[in-house]
């Protein structure tokens, strides 16, 4: 939820990969309404080794470029990865008070970029001894409500988002199945 990285980049790297599809035609094209069903998950690796995490096998994954590490997808949902590193004069969030201070930053930052923005709920969390912040909230992108969970990451020197969209009806069953798992699953090395 950060107003600096483009959803549009996103969610055009998982058009181009949908439509370049691949010269097999007895391959069937994944839907692009419907969101696929997991059928197990899988160990992936990004940033050499120093990201790891439980994709579902099913889901479009395409490796990104700059900040963008990769975005997966099925249908209306989507997943997009980001990392911004820090230098050594930006401070990194590490104890109550900076937490809250960038939650409340993170907050104001979309509100600022999005009118129609409305949080759910806020929090300063901690997944596998790496302190983050988590927004949950509807948004509207690219002229649709979607509730999106962003999840902010502090360690290494970098903020790592990880970034949850889907329909608002959908949310609940894409997010016990595949989102939730998924960041449940996020380990950050190095």
């Amino acid at each position: 939820m950060a107003p600096r990285r483009p959803l549009a980049v996103a969610l055009g790297v998982l058009a181009l990969a949908a439509l370049s599809g691949c010269a097999d035609s007895r391959t069937p094209a994944p839907s692009l309404s419907g969101i696929q069903p997991t059928h197990g998950l899988k160990t992936v690796d990004y940033l050499h080794n120093r990201l790891r995490f439980r994709a579902p096998s099913t889901w479009m994954t395409q490796a990104g470029s700059g900040q963008l590490v990769v975005t997966l997808g099925s249908g209306p949902a989507l997943i997009a990865i980001w990392r911004y590193p820090r230098s050594t004069s930006q401070l990194m969030p590490v104890d109550p008070a900076q937490l809250e201070q960038a939650r409340t930053a993170l907050v104001a930052a979309a509100r600022a970029r999005d009118r129609t923005f409305r949080v759910i709920s806020s929090a300063v969390v901690t997944l596998h001894g790496v302190h983050a912040v988590e927004l949950d909230a509807l948004e509207t992108v690219r002229g649709r409500v979607r509730r999106v969970r962003s999840t902010h990451l502090y360690q290494g020197g970098a903020e790592l988002v990880v970034d949850e969209y889907a329909p608002e009806e959908m949310f609940h069953v894409v997010d016990r199945t595949v989102f939730s798992p998924l960041l449940h699953s996020v380990r950050i090395g190095g």
